[in-house]
């Protein structure tokens, strides 16, 4: 007997030669669940500027001698907009995600400062580049931000789009057809509860089936229930193997008269393992 370890290492290795190489572009916006297929490859520095993580002032340290230091407000600088050097001696009023103007290298939060009319009075000293991110501190232009055969997630989807990433090249979905065997099987909604005829059971495996496929990012191709004959499920497999990549099966695999998956198989193809 096989481990279920081993069974999966066989099946994986089995298809290996038929590995899905079609590529498709798509917006990043519709790319949830699909696989890269190429390495997405960040042409920015992110951020792209210093910039301020706080509400507050932009100075030079060596214009605040002492806490209480009152300085003159030179400029104010919104995110988004660009100010000028600062002049010695002044500070720069600047809004979160504001790039930080060039000779300042700290900023002080407002909660640590006194405003006053045309100047501000700054309450610590500060530190060396406190409340600065620095270009590039994220993501450096060049970098592998997401590699080949990465699984998108809404966070890998923020980061594609964080360097300028419109669209993804993202391998084809994997096509499976999907069927049941089974006289037995009815579909909920085709027949009441309490109409339910003798030995007929509901077909649950279908609805579990189909929604593993669909979260997998497969595109799904339903053939329904085929008849337990083996004329049926011999047609059922090769018209599945037509137009799939894989055929996903449930019922008839065991060894009875009325089980035909196995034999089918045999006669269309070649079982791997059993």
């Amino acid at each position: 007997m096989l481990s279920l370890d081993e069974a999966q290492a066989r099946l994986v290795a089995g298809a290996g030669g038929a590995r899905i190489s079609d590529v498709e572009s798509v917006s990043t916006f519709d790319a949830l669940g699909r696989v890269l297929a190429v390495d997405v490859v960040s042409a920015i520095d992110v951020p792209p500027a210093d910039n301020t993580s706080m509400d507050g002032y932009a100075l030079r340290m060596a214009d605040v001698a002492r806490a209480g230091q009152v300085l003159p407000v030179s400029q104010r600088i919104a995110a988004g907009l660009v100010g000028g050097p600062l002049a010695a001696g002044s500070a720069a009023r600047v809004f979160t995600g504001a790039q930080v103007p060039a000779g300042a290298d700290a900023v002080v939060m407002q909660e640590q400062c006194d405003a006053l009319d045309g100047a501000v009075r700054i309450n610590i000293l500060p530190q060396a580049g406190q409340w600065i991110r620095r270009r590039g501190e994220d993501v450096r232009s060049g970098a592998t931000v997401l590699a080949r055969g990465t699984r998108l997630t809404p966070q890998a989807l923020g980061l594609a789009a964080g360097v300028g990433a419109a669209t993804l090249k993202v391998c084809r979905r994997a096509r499976v057809a999907l069927f049941s065997t089974g006289d037995e099987l009815v579909m909920p909604g085709a027949v009441a509860p309490d109409k339910l005829p003798p030995g007929a059971i509901y077909n649950s495996n279908r609805f579990t089936l189909r929604g593993l496929l669909q979260a997998a990012g497969c595109l799904v191709t339903d053939l329904g229930i085929v008849p337990d004959r083996l004329d049926a499920t011999r047609a059922a497999v090769r018209s599945a193997a037509a137009a799939h990549d894989l055929i996903l099966t449930s019922g008839g695999v065991s060894v009875g008269e009325e089980d035909h998956i196995r034999p089918a198989v045999a006669a269309e193809g070649r079982i791997e393992m059993w």
